[in-house]
């Protein structure tokens, strides 16, 4: 049997059963159809080198005065009073003052550790924090100020050193203080003193 013929019968046999169709079906794809990939760039794709960030100095940190309460609503002032310098190592003693400037009384029930300081060097830097490890009594102060009054709520106690214990360089300082008790604030007038050796 010749080729010719062999494909004849061959073709004859695949259309009687159905599977010409498919195959033809099958053979439309060609090379002409598929999808192109993407092309290849010319030049090799580099990795970006890694960035370093510059090195940085910490700013000084300022310890954060506790969440105060609201803002004493009555009509008040408050400042320290006590010596203006102080030596080196002496311990010294100003007093926080409140001042009843309303028609009503001010009264407060509080702790005996409520009245907290910090002192502020020239550059306002926090060179003594408010200590947060301060032992108070859990006596209750009754604080009462009638109208055009002014009493002495707390004392506050310094002695030249910085929150580490070391003495601090004769200067220019602010002590900060502040009441945070009996459910509201009172913030004093900041308070000037000269540090002497």
């Amino acid at each position: 049997m010749t080729p010719r013929i062999r494909t004849a019968l061959l073709s004859t046999a695949l259309l009687s059963t159905g599977l010409l169709g498919t195959l033809s079906a099958q053979a439309q794809t060609s090379i002409f159809n598929i999808p192109a990939l993407p092309p290849r760039s010319a030049a090799t794709p580099t990795t970006p080198a890694p960035v370093t960030p510059a090195p940085t100095t910490p700013a000084p940190t300022t310890p954060a005065r506790p969440a105060l309460n609201p803002m004493l609503a009555a009509p008040h002032a408050a400042n320290l009073s006590g010596p203006g310098s102080l030596r080196a190592g002496q311990d010294t003693t100003w007093t926080f003052n409140l001042t009843n400037l309303g028609e009503t009384a001010i009264d407060l029930q509080h702790g005996a550790c409520d009245v907290r300081f910090e002192v502020l060097n020239a550059a306002g830097q926090v060179v003594r924090a408010n200590p947060t490890n301060t032992v108070c009594t859990m006596q209750l102060v009754m604080t009462n100020v009638a109208p055009g009054e002014t009493m002495d709520v707390q004392s506050v106690r310094w002695n030249g050193r910085g929150s580490d214990g070391k003495a601090l360089p004769a200067g220019e300082y602010t002590i900060r203080a502040y009441f945070n008790g009996a459910g509201v604030s009172i913030l004093a007038e900041d308070y000037p003193v000269t540090l002497e050796n």
